[in-house]
């Protein structure tokens, strides 16, 4: 075990020398207890540690003191921090067949950098072509980008077997650019027309609020959602911008990260109106 925690510290280190921020991770969770409740905004602006992939860093000193602290942990690798973005591709859920798929309709993905996970998945990883991604392409094909991935050579805590980088072996290659294919037929977040006589901050608020949600990982996509429809409802009672306007952002948001319009539409609602609004 000694030497497979080297191992993973020193890969920790050559990947921050690359220029990839990373954190540790156990199992596939993050290491280092969350700072906050569930929900919570923060992405490390209190200064502390413990917001998941936002603590990523290239800093060596504080890599090598997480590693004292968690020395057997798994690494976690940033994706739009650090300009990635990853297909997952998980076998036991379908991916390799909803590749096939899309693969059967627009041809084979461009090669590039592709890691073999624990578990005998795929991590295809692309260049982050910088705009809003879906979180899903089909069953057992997920989209990495707001978020993490598990990176060689950490061990897959269900089959204890290691993740690996495809090919040579190597991880410093140049990225492929993310398919053309792949990409979103439209803006998934239209910028919002508020109307004549709103507040003028009422932009500014909704847009944030937008943002948290669209900055959810796997897991707290709820979570978040319910928090920025509660944090517009206060908004909507000091006239900053209306219920409807406060809907239709948020459920524009909720799509992009994947969440289905019903359900996404009843949490949005029931937050906007639950009583005490505005409190």
């Amino acid at each position: 075990m000694k030497r497979v925690a080297s191992s993973l510290f020193a890969t920790a280190v050559a990947y921050a020398h690359h220029g990839w921020k990373v954190f540790p991770l156990k199992g596939k969770i993050p290491a280092i207890p969350s700072a906050h409740g569930a929900g919570s905004p923060c992405r490390g602006e209190c200064g502390q540690h413990g917001h998941g992939y936002h603590d990523a860093t290239t800093d060596q000193q504080t890599i090598e003191q997480w590693w004292r602290r968690f020395p057997n942990a798994n690494i976690g690798l940033a994706c739009r921090p650090n300009g990635l973005a990853v297909v997952d591709v998980d076998p036991r859920n379908g991916g390799r067949v909803t590749l096939r798929e899309i693969e059967h309709k627009h041809g084979p993905l461009p090669r590039t950098l592709t890691s073999v996970t624990g578990s005998c998945g795929l991590h295809i990883v692309y260049a982050d072509p910088g705009c809003a991604l879906p979180g899903k392409l089909g069953a057992g094909l997920d989209v990495k980008a707001n978020g993490y991935i598990v990176a060689p050579p950490s061990l897959h805590p269900d089959t204890g077997q290691p993740y690996w980088w495809a090919g040579d072996g190597r991880f410093d290659h140049e990225l492929q650019p993310w398919p053309d294919f792949l990409m979103p037929p439209q803006p998934v977040v239209r910028p919002y027309r508020l109307r004549v006589g709103a507040d003028a901050s009422g932009f500014a608020s909704l847009t944030g609020l937008v943002r948290v949600v669209l900055e959810a990982v796997e897991g707290e996509r709820n979570s978040r959602l319910y928090w920025a429809a509660r944090r517009a409802a206060e908004h909507v009672g000091a006239g900053k911008f209306s219920e409807r306007e406060a809907e239709a952002a948020l459920l524009a948001a909720a799509r992009a990260i994947g969440l289905p319009d019903g359900e996404a539409a009843r949490a949005i609602t029931g937050a906007l109106r639950k009583p005490g609004r505005g409190r």
